[in-house]
Parts: structure tokens; C-alpha cells; sequence
């Protein structure tokens, strides 16, 4: 298990469940974690395809989606073009999102419906969401390593305040395995703690102008997204070019490897 494939992940929405949602948010409330599954193989024509697409478009800032479609901040020059030359960027970044064979793949939870089930009441922990989130995505990673025999390691964009945070669930797994509740979660037929010592590599985090979380960033962001919009033309194009884990496994690994 030498050859390495790497989960790039990111975050979009609101990790903490007591929040209270902003107007902006409202009918689309989601927190998210994920990304992109990357082969080691994939890895330097990938970036090659960023920086062309960066250069086409002198591009200096961060490739952060919600940026991207309000049109604000570094893209609100965006805002000012023709709406061909606006297609044009989007067909582009669409290309480059769809460039090599990787492998889009996260867990996306609504917070509304999260709060309704209870969850926050029963365990009392603000950050339980986000683990929950992040031990799916990456058990799910784990098992696709498995299938192509690949040592898995993980790079997620890092904030001060919670890099440690992260680092420790990932620690967590590979000494403790999952903590979900085993009748709940059986038919996901989830793994033990040995699959996760065997297969997890090493864990880092990276700045936000990293290209390959700029990637994960809209990955995770069109998952989440298409929940609530199924009209969302990144994810439509992500799907068409079979670069969803739900249309790039086969059909009988999709319950348990596909976005959750």
C-alpha cells in the first residue's frame, strides 16, 4: 500500500448547530465537509491546470467559491463583464474541476433538521456536527483507498482556531475507530479501528490559496448545494463528468461510499 491518494478537504456553512441561521442562508442551511480524493499520479497536472486557468484570467486571490458566484471581493471585476466572457470563466473553471479522474466526496448534514432530530439536546456538544461530518467523509475516503490498495493522507485548509481540533479527530480514529451508534450505522457497514491504522497516512493543513483546496472548496461547496438546488450547473457538470464518488463507483458501493 505504497502508492498514495490524497482527500483535500474543506468546509462550507456553519459548523456549529446553535447557531442561529442568517437570512442568507435561509431554505439552504448546511454544514459540509469534504472535498476531493487526488491521486498522487494526478497531482502535478492538476496544478498545472489551476495556474493555467489562473493566468488566463490574472487571477491572484484564492479560487473561493461563494466569492466566485456573488461576483464580490476579488471577482467582483466579474460583475463588470460581458455575460460571454462570464460564461467563458465558468466553462473554464468547469473544465478544470473536471480535468483529471478525481473524486468528489463529503458529508453534507442540513442544521435545521439536525436541531430537529435532537441531536444538539442529546449530546450537548456544539462540535459534534462538525466531527460527525468529518469522521463519514474521511471513513468513506478510507474505504475507496482500500479498493485501489492506497495509503491515504489528508490536508485540510487551516484556521488557527480549530486546526488542532481537526487533527485531533483524526487522531481519534486511528486510536479509537468510529463512536457512532453500531445499530444505526450497520448497514453503511462501517470499518473498524484497524482499517483506519492500516490505511490513514499523515494529516496536514495548508493555507486557503493551496490549489488543490481551492478545488475542495468548490467540490464541497456544489455537494452541499445541490441538496437544496438541483439546478446547480458546477454540480451538473461534476455529475455528467463522472467525478461525483455517486457516479464514478460502482452502483453497489455507493450506499457506503458515496457523498453522504
Amino acid at each position: 500500500m505504497s502508492r498514495p491518494i490524497t482527500f483535500y478537504m474543506d468546509e462550507t456553512g456553519n459548523r456549529h448547530p446553535d447557531k442561529k441561521s442568517d437570512k442568507s442562508r435561509e431554505g439552504r442551511d448546511w454544514f459540509g465537509f469534504g472535498g476531493v480524493l487526488i491521486r498522487g499520479e494526478d497531482n502535478d497536472g492538476l496544478r498545472n491546470d489551476i495556474q493555467d486557468f489562473s493566468e488566463k484570467w490574472k487571477l491572484t486571490k484564492p479560487l473561493h467559491m461563494t466569492d466566485m458566484l456573488s461576483e464580490k471581493k476579488a471577482f467582483a471585476w466579474l460583475g463588470r463583464c460581458s455575460q460571454s466572457k462570464v460564461d467563458e470563466f465558468w466553462s473554464d473553471w468547469r473544465n478544470v474541476l473536471s480535468s483529471k479522474p478525481i473524486i468528489g466526496l463529503g458529508c453534507v448534514i442540513d442544521r435545521p433538521g439536525y436541531v430537529k432530530r435532537g441531536y444538539l439536546e442529546k449530546y450537548e456538544d456544539k462540535w459534534l456536527l462538525c466531527r460527525s461530518a468529518f469522521d463519514i467523509a474521511v471513513e468513506r475516503a478510507v474505504k475507496i483507498a482500500n479498493i485501489e490498495g492506497r495509503r491515504l493522507h489528508i490536508v485540510f485548509e487551516q484556521d488557527a482556531g480549530i486546526n488542532s481540533t481537526i487533527t485531533g479527530y483524526f487522531k481519534n480514529l486511528k486510536e479509537k475507530g468510529l463512536s457512532f451508534d453500531e445499530s444505526n450505522s450497520a448497514s453503511y457497514m462501517p470499518l473498524d479501528k484497524s482499517s483506519f491504522v492500516n490505511t490513514l497516512g499523515r494529516i496536514q493543513h495548508k493555507p486557503k490559496d493551496h490549489p488543490l483546496l481551492q478545488v475542495a472548496d468548490s467540490y464541497i461547496y456544489a455537494m452541499a448545494r445541490n441538496g437544496y438546488d438541483k439546478k446547480f450547473h458546477i454540480y451538473r457538470h461534476l455529475r455528467d463528468a463522472k467525478r461525483i464518488a455517486n457516479f464514478c463507483l460502482p452502483q453497489e458501493h455507493i450506499r457506503q461510499m458515496g457523498v453522504k
